[in-house]
């Protein structure tokens, strides 16, 4: 019975009368990729950080919640707190006052204010590198360095462009 109904499926789908959901697209533009997915996962731009063997690998995505610009930075784990301590810089110049960003639930990336994130996104379009700095629960602090050469123009196609771009 559950091959017959697997069989089914197969032959529904490969004969067009149920439809799959659009595959998402990866496009890189300039330094950042932009993000195009159907349904809810909707658009995206994230610029992925220098590795280093301290911090390793993280993401900075600009994306689009209930309508509006939202700003997450992905790194290592940061604990279970509610929120965390972000600094960033752009370019060379001076790092911003530490501020608290809140924390997902996965304990893996932080989400900005929303009175941060145009001027961010100013910043970060006028620099071309941004450097983060974020504090986890043992007072570790990691660093990331995004190059985000492109950011203007793949902004410009999300559907909630943040208005500092």
């Amino acid at each position: 019975m559950r091959r017959t109904l697997v069989a089914v499926l197969a032959l529904a789908v490969c004969s067009g009368l149920i439809g799959l959901p659009r595959a998402f697209a990866q496009v890189p533009i300039g330094d950042v990729y932009l993000f195009e997915r159907a349904g809810a996962g909707g658009t995206s731009v994230t610029a992925v950080a220098d590795e280093n063997f301290v911090s390793g690998g993280g993401g900075l995505t600009w994306s689009c919640l209930d309508g509006a610009p939202t700003l997450i930075l992905t790194t290592t784990w940061l604990g279970r707190a509610f929120r965390a301590r972000v600094r960033f810089a752009f370019g060379d110049g001076e790092p911003s006052e530490t501020q608290a960003w809140i924390l997902m639930t996965n304990g893996m990336a932080v989400r900005a204010p929303e009175d941060v994130v145009e001027p961010f996104t100013r910043g970060a379009l006028e620099a071309r590198r941004v450097t983060v700095q974020v504090t986890d629960y043992q007072f570790r602090r990691y660093s990331y360095v995004f190059r985000v050469a492109g950011l203007a123009e793949a902004l410009g196609r999300l559907p909630c462009r943040p208005s500092g771009s």
